[in-house]
């Protein structure tokens, strides 16, 4: 395992020129991030990409989210997370369906209500999400776990695992031991920036 001092950080991997790049970043956040969502440094938005929360997300450092990617839940994302294109992750509960007499249309919203467990999902750090992936609410992603292209995650996803299909069941882990992982771990747990 590579010390933190020796993991290369790319200078800029973005298609945005050097000088541009703050300000179009900036107005991309501005134009895809709405509601309760507070996020850390260097939050990366592709093309038609959305984020929003009605009772509070929280989105760490140096989170890429993938051209038309939508994340409309509660919860939280860990720093170093890669989403890839056209991603959902949403709630199972935004509209009640027992109200007896009403059209599920008509019935109570999730944004009229208190926010409930379904509403939430928590994402640890350097998750990986492929593209095309549906994560339900309720449910967790553990740190370092990546979530195979085109899954649908309905249950909780453990540290390191590798979900894959639907629904999303763990087929491996990455690294080789539980050394790696907590020395993996412990590493990102020193990292800045």
């Amino acid at each position: 395992m590579a010390e933190n001092s020796m993991i290369r950080v790319p200078e800029n991997r973005s298609r945005i020129p050097a000088p541009l790049e703050r300000i179009v970043r900036g107005v991309m956040r501005r134009i895809a991030v709405h509601g309760k969502v507070t996020h850390g440094l260097n939050l990366r938005l592709g093309r038609g990409s959305s984020i929003n929360s009605l009772h509070g997300l929280i989105v760490g450092d140096n989170v890429s989210l993938g051209q038309r990617s939508v994340i409309e839940v509660d919860g939280t994302i860990g720093d170093y997370c890669l989403i890839g294109r056209g991603v959902q992750i949403v709630g199972r509960a935004d509209h009640d369906t027992d109200q007896v007499g009403m059209p599920m249309a008509f019935s109570t919203w999730v944004g009229d209500r208190e926010n409930i467990p379904l509403d939430s999902v928590q994402i640890g750090r350097d998750v990986w999400i492929g593209g095309g992936v549906i994560v339900l609410g309720g449910v967790q992603i553990g740190d370092g776990a990546i979530i195979g292209a085109g899954a649908v995650v309905t249950k909780d996803v453990e540290s390191y695992g590798i979900a894959v299909g639907n629904p999303a069941r763990v087929v491996k882990h990455r690294f080789n031991s539980a050394e790696e992982r907590e020395s993996h771990s412990a590493a990102l747990r020193g990292r800045t920036g």
